[in-house]
């Protein structure tokens, strides 16, 4: 079953089930907040529609780092505290872009063998966002590679869940104007970014999404791997609303436009002459 297939019906889902009825509660706004059983509705701020990183503010960057966006000081970034090992593989690894990038030999993932982004790094290319609200949960759709999130809202992580790309995912409204997102959960086989930073299963993240306007949203991350940094650290990422439509040009990952070692599938079957079949 296709990516862009499970996408078209988890949208007609969303719109022909929830979204008449788009009412949230207030969340405690804790780690791992508990529903507010007899809470009046908070205000929504709204999300729903299409995203594009916004080139007037930092654009698609290449590294998770605030302080070095376009990946120049990889290993050196003032405010990345790495643990000793962590650094040794950032520096390790052969990047598909950036500064340092060595595409030929590069270690990359979701290059070679198309393993899912994950949290972070699906903003670092020219794709677009759709954010689908509903009463229970935020659906978070992405152009790159044909994935997608649910976000749960005003609900409990497990207890012991199961490693993912994307972790667990957990929501609530605060303000009336952002959308928190909590995740843990996650397995160690993405990068943080484009240049390699690692992550391991401990890793923790908060996003921000914080409507500015109509057409901005500002995202606040923190990122707390305590087997991997030594203590949280921010990023951040802009959004406004993009000129082309959602899906008009869908980025799918393919082990044989990325491998070498496909490039047989592509080839046409030799038929045997007349001579060798007698």
């Amino acid at each position: 079953m296709s990516y862009r297939f499970v996408l078209s019906v988890i949208v007609l889902l969303v719109a022909v089930t929830f979204l008449p009825a788009l009412r949230v509660q207030t969340a405690t706004g804790s780690a791992t907040p508990v529903p507010q059983g007899g809470a009046a509705s908070a205000k929504v701020p709204d999300l729903s529609g299409d995203w594009a990183l916004d080139n007037k503010k930092g654009g698609i960057g290449q590294s998770i780092s605030l302080s070095d966006p376009g990946g120049k000081l990889r290993g050196k970034e003032p405010d990345i505290p790495y643990q000793p090992w962590a650094l040794a593989k950032t520096l390790s690894e052969f990047p598909p872009t950036g500064p340092d990038t060595q595409y030929d030999k590069t270690t990359d993932p979701y290059i070679k063998y198309c393993e899912p982004l994950g949290i972070g790094r699906i903003y670092m290319y020219p794709a677009r966002t759709k954010f689908v609200q509903t009463a229970d949960a935020v659906y978070i759709l992405h152009e790159q590679g044909e994935q997608f999130r649910m976000v749960r809202l005003n609900s409990k992580h497990p207890d012991d869940p199961d490693p993912q790309y994307w972790g667990d995912s957990i929501g609530w409204y605060e303000n009336g104007d952002t959308l928190v997102i909590d995740s843990v959960g996650f397995n160690d086989r993405s990068w943080l970014d484009q240049l390699g930073h690692p992550h391991t299963d401990k890793l923790h993240v908060i996003e921000r999404y914080k409507v500015v306007d109509k057409d901005h949203v500002q995202l606040d991350m923190t990122i707390d791997d305590p087997g991997a940094y030594t203590k949280p650290f921010p990023s951040q990422r802009n959004f406004t609303r993009p000129m082309v439509p959602f899906m008009q040009n869908p980025w799918v990952c393919s082990m044989r436009e990325n491998n070498e070692h496909f490039d047989n599938l592509a080839k046409p079957a030799t038929t045997p002459s007349a001579s060798n079949t007698k």
